[in-house]
């Protein structure tokens, strides 16, 4: 990684607005304030919250399943210098397991990647899971590739610490709901929003802007709505009463999303508690969320909870929370300029949390137009807005 972990932008006086206080919008924020840069960040919702995508306890951050290495070496990086900063535990190594059959290419692939990049991965065969992992069944057959710098990310930790940070540094948090924007040429932008201690709409102007909406971004951004759709994603959490499951014994992360839907966390944020998660659900309005119903999704973990993880009390969720997806039609979000003085990142498609550092830098640095300030690990033109242009544009 050729990028200096901290203050990679250049000083700035600009006046960047960020919409979206959510991870990928606060690290943003926190960048734009370590380049000096006059920055507001506008949330919707009082702080802290449950509604959009960067709540909870714990998000899972691997390696294994991306194509290069660079963003998320940036983003540990960081994250780590935040936990060594605020003296709290923001990551937990606990390994992954990421299931396939034998000879799975798709996984071979991914192997690959961390091999050619000099890191530990292993092809467990499935006795050996078994072994290993007596709390486990999988008599399908399955092996798993093992990730041993794998784990989880202390969510709701994580995004108070960039939070904190963004304030010290001078940052400033306004709650309010942004209803529009327009950018007339090189005059800047003026957002028109409603502050939550007021009735009254009023525009305000600013240099750039950098929009972070996650599942409300489609209500801002018309042109990206056709490419982005929300999901209601059900989060459960099942009593382990044995305590096989939890990151303190340790039990890693499984990753078995591309076969089934499924994801599992190893007990830590909730005791005696193991987290499970379908990687998907139902699409839902943001603002009408509570109307949809995950249970047939619910019921397929509840059904794979019963067949994997035996010493688990399959019979019903402990606990049941919900979080949104926002899903792009590609699969790879939007990190780009909409135009000189518009920045949008969405369409993180459920895996945004663990690359936040590194995304937010590339936000900054359009917003600035410090384009050079991106390193060229982070292969930033997987996530132009330019290969969407043709379907845009008709």
């Amino acid at each position: 990684m050729s990028a200096s972990p901290e203050k990679i932008l250049k000083s700035s006086s600009a006046r960047v607005c960020v919409i979206g206080g959510g991870i990928i919008g606060s690290w943003t924020a926190l960048h734009l304030a370590e380049a000096g840069a006059q920055t507001t960040l506008i949330e919707q919702f009082p702080l802290p919250h449950t509604r959009g995508s960067s709540h909870g306890l714990s998000r899972a951050f691997r390696f294994l399943g991306e194509l290069e290495m660079g963003r998320l070496d940036y983003s540990l990086t960081r994250w780590l210098a935040l936990q060594k900063a605020i003296g709290e535990t923001l990551f937990i190594k606990t390994g992954l397991l990421n299931f396939g059959p034998p000879g799975d290419p798709e996984l071979a692939r991914y192997m690959n990647v961390l091999k050619d990049s000099e890191r530990t991965v292993q092809w467990l065969e499935n006795e050996t899971i078994a072994r290993r992992f007596p709390m486990l069944d999988y008599s399908e057959g399955w092996g798993a590739a093992f990730d041993p710098n794998g784990g989880i990310l202390v969510a709701h930790r994580c995004l108070n610490a960039v939070q904190s940070r963004y304030l010290e540094l001078g940052g400033r948090i306004v709650t309010g709901s942004v209803k529009s924007f327009e950018s007339p040429g090189a005059k800047g932008v003026a957002i028109e929003m409603r502050t939550h201690d007021s009735d009254r709409m009023r525009t305000r102007s600013f240099d750039r802007l950098v929009v972070c909406a996650g599942p409300w971004t489609a209500k801002l951004v018309p042109q990206l709505k056709k490419h982005l759709s929300s999901l209601l994603t059900p989060v459960t959490y099942w009593h382990d009463p044995t305590g096989s499951y939890s990151a303190s014994s340790g039990f890693p992360i499984i990753f078995n999303a591309r076969l089934t839907g499924i994801y599992g966390i190893p007990a830590c944020e909730y005791p005696g508690m193991m987290k499970m998660l379908y990687h998907g659900g139902p699409e839902s309005d943001p603002d009408r969320r509570d109307l949809a119903s995950s249970k047939s999704y619910v019921k397929k973990v509840k059904r794979y909870v019963k067949e994997h993880l035996p010493l688990l009390d399959h019979h019903k969720p402990a606990i049941r929370e919900t979080c949104m997806y926002t899903m792009m039609s590609d699969g790879s979000p939007v990190i780009d300029r909409l135009n000189s003085n518009v920045v949008a990142g969405c369409g993180f498609s459920g895996s945004g949390f663990k690359h936040a550092p590194a995304t937010g830098l590339m936000l900054a640095a359009f917003a600035l137009d410090q384009d050079e300030a991106i390193p060229i690990e982070f292969r930033k033109d997987r996530y132009a807005l330019g290969r969407l242009q043709p379907a845009l544009s008709g």
